[in-house]
């Protein structure tokens, strides 16, 4: 049984593209509700994309993952937070301090500019990393579950609203934490795509049983000969 209002489980990654491709894109994807702007967008096009975005009716996943002492992150989310963003992202192993100072900034941020406060999410361990390269490219004893599982409880005690995980972490994580704790999944992969720059993959319907929130999708969308097609694909695979 398909899920209600699927549409809004679905952040699609729009980082690959410039702001005209991206209008192009989602002009042909009308049901699409969410965006991801990531590093790559938002320095080609600066706060600007966020504007054009909105004109259109979409809500934004800015996934800048801030990570710096407390006053520099505290002072970005503030900043971002007056664009009218949905949500952000920021590291969560800047530590404790830093993750409540960019919350309660956000909220500020928000007020000031009279729109509606983005969640703040915690980024915990990059879908990139396999679990060796974890151990020895950053020279880390516990395992990645381990290490996510630590992470997301940090970023709960500091009043975030989620946390950005793999999928492969997402069913413990929902099995400790209630519907009202974002878990955001990037890695999903449909069954006829690589693996591309991604470790810890998953299927769009199988990181939706194990509790993720929202599926960050990217090139099974872009690089689809009918995106439209793709999107409404995957969305009727997720129940």
């Amino acid at each position: 049984m398909k899920i209600i209002n699927s549409e809004e489980k679905i952040i699609l990654a729009i980082d690959g593209l410039d702001i005209h491709q991206a209008k192009l894109l989602l002009d042909r994807c009308p049901n699409i509700k969410w965006v991801k702007v990531g590093l790559e967008l938002f320095t080609r096009n600066g706060p600007s994309v966020i504007k054009i975005l909105k004109d259109l009716n979409k809500k934004i996943f800015l996934d800048l993952k801030f990570h710096d002492i407390p006053n520099t992150m505290s002072a970005a989310c503030y900043e971002v937070s007056k664009l009218g963003v949905d949500i952000i992202s920021i590291h969560a192993s800047a530590g404790a301090k830093a993750l409540t100072a960019s919350k309660n900034a956000s909220l500020e941020g928000a007020k000031i500019a009279t729109v509606n406060a983005p969640y703040v999410v915690g980024i915990t361990v990059l879908t990139s990393l396999s679990n060796e390269e974890f151990q020895t490219d950053l020279d880390r004893v516990n395992s990645i579950e381990d290490n996510v599982v630590r992470l997301a409880k940090l970023s709960f005690n500091a009043g975030l609203d989620g946390c950005v995980c793999s999928p492969w972490e997402a069913k413990i994580l929902r099995s400790i934490y209630k519907n009202n704790f974002e878990l955001i999944t990037p890695g999903i992969r449909t069954k006829i795509q690589k693996k591309d720059d991604q470790n810890r993959i998953m299927n769009p319907h199988e990181a939706i049983r194990n509790g993720a929130s929202k599926l960050v999708i990217g090139r099974a969308i872009t690089k689809a000969k009918d995106p439209n097609k793709a999107f409404i694909d995957i969305c009727d695979s997720i129940y």
